[in-house]
């Protein structure tokens, strides 16, 4: 049984599931049982693929019985969805599934929704929940982009003023890059104390993964 991993973002589509992919493909070519697990989802439609199912189909180990999971269609925050819906955010279950889920596996790695400061309810924020899952390591994802170094930041001094230590940061190849992607890494020691795990590339999250692919350097440093 490991500690579980938490994936946050700076925001909203910064890459988190990406990331999630990635990490676990490398764990498993690492030798270990690694599921990826996605409890509240927004924005869910019919025609595409969940975060939910695009993070099981990474993991390299099988749950037996269909973890919790709390999905929208509306694509929005999850307190805001949920209020729509006449539903309640369970995160004490959430909490209990986590703590199931970590003693099947040799790695467990979560995504929560939104970036660190979302609400998850109208009492409780992403990093608040964060803070509150028995021996997590927290992992900040970022963008690699204009703009990333305050993101980046004000998450993190924000992150420590509600007590949840980052374990560190991935910065996540955009989609469009610009004249700063691949340069931000080096200034990231300006606006925090967290160290910078890797540096994601751009491709296919199922592309093989080479011996010194930033995933299998992610992967190595949350798991030593």
């Amino acid at each position: 049984m490991a500690d579980p991993i938490l994936l946050i973002g700076t925001g909203t589509s910064v890459g988190k599931t990406h990331v999630a992919e990635r990490l676990l493909r490398a764990l498993e070519g690492d030798g270990r049982r690694a599921y990826g697990y996605k409890p509240v989802e927004s924005g869910v439609s019919a025609t595409e693929a969940t975060d939910a199912a695009r993070l099981a189909s990474a993991s390299s180990f099988h749950v037996k019985h269909e973890p919790l999971r709390i999905v929208f269609r509306a694509p929005v925050s999850p307190h805001l969805a949920a209020r729509a819906e006449g539903i309640e955010i369970d995160l004490d279950a959430i909490r209990g599934e986590i703590a199931r889920l970590v003693t099947l596996v040799d790695a467990l790695v979560v995504e929560l929704p939104g970036g660190a400061f979302s609400p998850l309810t109208a009492e409780v924020l992403v990093a608040h929940f964060a803070r509150s899952v028995t021996g997590a390591r927290a992992v900040l994802v970022a963008p690699d982009r204009l703009g990333v170094l305050h993101d980046v930041g004000s998450a993190a001094r924000a992150c420590a003023s509600v007590g949840l230590p980052l374990a560190g940061i991935v910065l996540n190849a955009p989609a469009s890059p610009d004249d700063s992607t691949g340069r931000n890494a080096a200034e990231l020691a300006l606006v925090t104390r967290a160290p910078l795990l890797a540096e994601l590339r751009r491709g296919p999250s199922d592309s093989p993964l080479e011996a010194n692919d930033p995933a299998r350097v992610l992967a190595r440093a949350l798991t030593r």
